[in-house]
């Protein structure tokens, strides 16, 4: 009864950032989707993420039947997914939309892209590979010292939810050396699509590290099952005009198509999740392979359906308010650091209960990537702040 109900209060607080001074869109709005709106449902989506992650520490750590007794909080699980998979759309929309619309736009690209994501992320990893050490030497583990070597340098990663800072700065690398030479954006797209799927190759060969915390890179489902959204963006970008006319003129069926669309599949994935397309190769399934596949197929169509229903509704709906800007600005910083304390607070939960818990998990989560946030700036001598209405 007390997950339900903290469920239903998670539900009405995602809402209400969401909704507040939400207003219906002038129909002659040619363009509905920019880095703006999408940096602020990046932030909606960053605190969705934390009570994603929330569920999978309560797995990690709990003992019992945890579906069954946390249901529906439970549902946060399955959502995961959806919320990266437009993380990843918005960022490859973003990057072709300016590449199009401004030509200087590849001159300072590392620093203005680039060095934005490597910065809080070596700042996030020095703060878990901190915490790691501290652990061995209560604990009197240890590392081998090339772990500790890869780790400083970030190519072991100690807390594997940091996976999303790499492959964004891998594709945003590989979008400066093709697009610094293609000049015409269908041929730069093809060729970050097929970059793309050799990096969701190398994720299903790989398979995942012996350790459900600690990785190198490409190792585990989360690397590749939702990367393709990158180039959908781009092309999205490229297309956009057309696109956007087709959203806002078929805007009831399109609504209702993606809506019963999503809960089709919403279905058919998890019974998918129950017969396990993840960590397959650990479950000695006859063809491991084949069930990753399968998995990416689905996921691939319900990320889809996902964005067409997000972008419908934008489409005659706009949303933006401060504290969606805040989130949105930190939203990377969230992502990164969310794990830490849903790991590092899991022992409120056992002394004071859920509520607690996660009201400490949100505070610290929030606090602490405003803190890197600002470090970043200091770092790249930005002048950007929480509320100066400016996005980057």
């Amino acid at each position: 009864m007390e997950f339900t109900i903290v469920f239903y209060i998670s539900l009405a607080i995602l809402l209400l950032i969401l909704l507040v001074n939400v207003s219906r869109r002038s129909f002659n709005e040619e363009s509905f989707f920019d880095r703006v709106l999408s940096k602020e449902f990046q932030g909606f989506l960053a605190v969705f993420i934390i009570f994603h992650q929330t569920v999978i520490t309560f797995d990690h750590f709990y003992s019992g039947d945890l579906r069954d007794e946390m249901l529906p909080f439970f549902n946060y699980y399955y959502y995961g997914i959806l919320a990266v998979a437009f993380f990843f759309f918005s960022s490859g929309f973003g990057l072709l939309k300016r590449w199009m619309t401004d030509d200087t736009y590849i001159k300072g690209f590392m620093r203005r892209r680039i060095f934005t994501v490597l910065v809080p992320f070596f700042i996030c990893n020095y703060i878990y590979l901190t915490d790691a050490l501290l652990h061995n030497i209560r604990s009197g583990g240890h590392f081998h010292p090339i772990e500790v070597v890869c780790s400083f340098f970030g190519v072991f990663l100690i807390n594997n939810q940091m996976w999303f800072a790499v492959e964004i700065m891998i594709l945003y690398l590989i979008f400066r050396i093709v697009f610094a030479k293609i000049k015409k954006p269908l041929h730069g797209i093809i060729i970050m699509t097929a970059a793309v799927i050799v990096m969701v190759i190398i994720g299903l060969l790989l398979g995942h590290s012996n350790s459900a915390v600690m990785s190198y890179w490409f190792m585990g489902e989360w690397w590749y099952n939702t990367i393709l959204m990158f180039p959908l963006g781009m092309l999205y970008a490229y297309k956009e005009k057309r696109l956007n006319k087709i959203f806002k003129t078929a805007f009831v069926p399109l609504l209702i198509a993606s809506a019963i669309l999503f809960v089709l599949v919403d279905f058919i994935h998890r019974g998918l999740i129950e017969r396990s397309i993840y960590w397959t190769e650990t479950f000695d399934s006859p063809h491991p392979l084949l069930d990753k596949l399968q998995g990416l197929s689905v996921e691939t169509i319900f990320e889809i359906i996902f964005l067409v229903l997000v972008l419908t509704i934008m489409s005659r709906v706009k949303f933006g308010n401060p504290i969606l800007k805040l989130l949105g600005k930190i939203s990377l910083e969230m992502i990164m650091l969310n794990y830490l304390f849903c790991s590092k607070l899991y022992f409120l939960y056992s002394r004071y209960g859920i509520y607690v818990y996660l009201i400490a998990v949100f505070a610290g989560t929030v606090v602490s990537s405003v803190i890197v946030y600002y470090i970043k700036n200091i770092v790249l001598e930005r002048r950007t702040r929480l509320f100066d209405g400016k996005v980057n």
